[in-house]
């Protein structure tokens, strides 16, 4: 979602239009994930793996080298290729970043590589058409087409079922989502989950300054959260999007728009309820997150543009 909310930015400059490549999708998320964005009023056509070659050589070399060829045997090959020149470009590239170095370019040739994590201001003198690589996990990116993202993230087909009856019980109270982001998320080196004593804290933090509230809780692990979180008469559990043990048969995209209509939120060290709290277009709205240090564990990773300014983060350890 940040990543199309950027590339929307930059098209929204001229009559442009975003692409979306999915061919890391399948191929570095492990477990593999299903592309969701056609579920919303996305305007994304998809593009088969080779289109790259529009934009990167390399990078099609690379693609053709790993889908044609053994992992030992494209690896040597590849190995070739750059002693020629023919090099991808399409690599993460604040892995490397540094902040007592000078800056490389943004922009080579026709690809665009995230260069630091924290919000770089020469992305908006970007134009023409471009590959875009990166995470771009910053509002900055965009907050100035806010009412069009927010209206592109909208749901194709409106609320029906349980779903448009958890909606309505948000409307009629002081509703606050809670995300509880675990899974995978639990166990990674590079990643931070949801831990108890931060969602216990913000809760408490939201009962003692409102009259009531309601908390209506989203999770990838309800395990964990009925032994941490129990349901209480102001804390009620949204599952009935989650069922099955397969996590990517679950609907997601209605529990982060179920999670956006509340008047409050809570999220966690995710992407996930962080979209579900940034649609929410109310200038009143009241959202906590944990430190933005807490955000991931990438080597040379500053996060500090990751949380907006308005929102608060609060102490989750």
């Amino acid at each position: 979602m940040f990543q199309y909310a950027a590339a929307r930015k930059l098209a929204a400059k001229g009559d442009g239009i975003v692409l979306a490549d999915l061919y890391f999708l399948g191929l570095q998320m492990q477990p593999a994930r299903k592309y969701r964005l056609d579920k919303f009023r996305v305007q994304a056509p998809r593009v088969p793996w080779h289109h790259v070659i529009r934009y990167n050589p390399g990078e099609f070399l690379t693609r053709l080298a790993r889908r044609s060829l053994s992992a030992p045997r494209a690896k040597s090959l590849l190995y070739r290729f750059e002693r020629f020149g023919f090099k991808s470009s399409c690599d993460y590239r604040f892995y490397h970043y540094k902040p007592d170095q000078p800056l490389p370019p943004l922009q080579i040739g026709r690809t665009v590589s995230e260069r630091h994590f924290h919000y770089d201001p020469e992305f908006q003198n970007l134009s023409g058409n471009l590959l875009l690589m990166g995470y771009w996990q910053s509002e900055k990116y965009f907050s100035d087409i806010a009412p069009q993202i927010r209206a592109d993230f909208q749901l194709r087909a409106p609320f029906t079922g349980e779903d448009a009856k958890v909606a309505e019980q948000m409307r009629q109270c002081l509703s606050v989502s809670l995300h509880i982001r675990r899974g995978d998320k639990a166990v990674a080196k590079d990643f931070n989950a949801s831990e108890s004593a931060y969602c216990l804290r913000a809760v408490e933090w939201f009962r003692s300054r409102l009259d009531s509230p309601k908390f209506f809780v989203f999770s990838d692990d309800w395990e964990w959260t009925r032994q941490h979180l129990p349901e209480a008469p102001d804390i009620q559990y949204v599952a009935h999007n989650s069922v099955g043990q397969d996590l990517e048969d679950w609907n997601w995209e209605e529990n982060l728009s179920l999670m956006s209509q509340c008047r409050h939120h809570i999220i966690g060290p995710s992407s996930f309820s962080w979209w579900a709290a940034w649609l929410n277009p109310d200038p009143q709205k009241i959202v906590l997150s944990p430190p933005h240090q807490r955000w991931l564990n990438f080597r040379n990773c500053d996060t500090s543009d990751v949380i907006p300014s308005s929102w608060i983060q609060i102490d989750d350890r």
